[in-house]
């Protein structure tokens, strides 16, 4: 096993931190960071402008999910009227208080699940976003998607009136899971959506919607989130201290989702074992990897040993950072911390793009279902330019 090193930010953070209880207090943390994207959304609201198709598409924890919630707040706030907003306040408005958890009629919040298990498995997703809305991992490496069942569904619900509320919001995360199938069948609401409905694509590859998906909706672009605001929100909704939460944004590379993900024990183990892993890559220690990737290959799960090999390519992303003088002070004191001065400084001369090149094909034959130990003993070989 590799030496034991210094974890990253959050290995003195208060790792048991409260979960996400108040959404929309959340949310009004995202949009006060996503500058350039809230004050567009409400101003659409506000005007009844808001076209009734919409793709949030960005990077992985930019808050996109957070945004649709607040925009569905937004819409069936219960204010002075459809200009007004009582910014989810406890108490001064019913139907935010509803969307906080996840209850409004009107408001339809969709993951993917397993295939054909959407009527038994997304009321229990719903529920344990209501106590954690960064929570995930319910179902393993158990693929998922959003099938035809998940399009049927939406369809009942648009086929009602709102309920009680002014307008029927559908948020459909992960959108690029959905299946061609349930695409096709989704691209007849947004054909002739009723006028009372907004639909919210929520996706991190919107590359991987049909064409004819992305030219019947609004895209709205968003960008990663600085680490200001992230170690805001870690300070505000995980308690954790100015230090600790700014040592985690340096990390985070603008993915509050990964942020949070750092505060976890088993996730802040696995980042320590790729760090451990990065740190006898720049050694070239062969004998060491190949005892390491037989250790790893036991101790995780195919889909963790993924997650440590992008936390890997992560690691060589900040060496490029780094060589090009665009790396921050507190990454590269992290950096130094975790991996040592004298290695960082000799990142420079290795070729970081091929590196990163390398890992991200081991990561696909890993999920083409490719044996863990081999993949991972040929690639830590193959980066330190060693066959035996």
């Amino acid at each position: 096993m590799a030496q034991e090193i210094a974890g990253p930010p959050g290995a003195r953070a208060a790792r048991q931190g409260r979960s996400i209880i108040d959404i929309l207090a959340a949310a009004e943390a995202i949009a006060k960071a996503q500058t350039r994207v809230w004050p567009v959304l409400d101003g659409l609201a506000s005007s009844g402008k808001l076209p009734s198709s919409l793709i949030f598409a960005g990077p992985e924890g930019a808050g996109k999910e957070l945004m649709a919630i607040s925009l569905a707040a937004r819409l069936n706030c219960e204010g002075a009227g459809p200009g007004a907003a009582c910014s989810g306040d406890t108490g001064r408005c019913s139907a935010c208080a509803k969307v906080r958890m996840l209850e409004h009629p009107d408001v339809h919040v969709i993951y993917p699940v397993p295939h054909g298990e959407m009527e038994e498995e997304l009321p229990e997703v719903i529920e344990s976003r209501r106590g954690d809305f960064f929570n995930y991992g319910e179902f393993g490496n158990r693929a998922r998607s959003i099938g035809i069942d998940v399009v049927r569904h939406i369809t009942g619900a648009l086929s009602k009136r709102p309920f009680e509320g002014r307008r029927t919001v559908i948020a459909l995360f992960e959108a690029h899971l959905a299946t061609v199938e349930a695409q096709n069948a989704l691209l007849k609401l947004l054909e002739e959506p009723p006028a009372s409905a907004v639909i919210i694509l929520v996706t991190d590859f919107p590359d991987r919607l049909l064409p004819t998906i992305l030219s019947r909706c609004t895209e709205v672009r968003f960008d990663p989130l600085d680490a200001g605001s992230i170690a805001g929100f870690l300070g505000k909704f995980y308690s954790v201290e100015g230090v600790e939460a700014r040592r985690i944004a340096a990390l985070a590379r603008g993915n509050l989702r990964r942020g949070i993900k750092l505060l976890d024990e088993r996730f802040l183990t696995l980042w320590k074992d790729a760090a451990g892993v990065v740190r006898l890559v720049i050694d070239g220690k062969g004998k060491e990897l190949l005892a390491e990737a037989e250790a790893l290959s036991m101790r995780y799960a195919r889909e963790e040993v993924v997650e440590l090999l992008e936390e890997s390519a992560g690691l060589f992303g900040l060496f490029i950072r780094n060589r090009d003088g665009r790396l921050g002070d507190a990454e590269r004191g992290i950096l130094e911390e975790s991996l040592g001065a004298e290695r960082l400084a000799a990142t420079a001369g290795r070729n970081l793009e091929a590196d990163i090149r390398k890992i991200l094909s081991s990561i696909e034959s890993l999920r083409r279902n490719a044996d863990a130990e081999l993949t991972l003993s040929q690639l830590l070989l193959d980066l330190i330019g060693t066959w035996y």
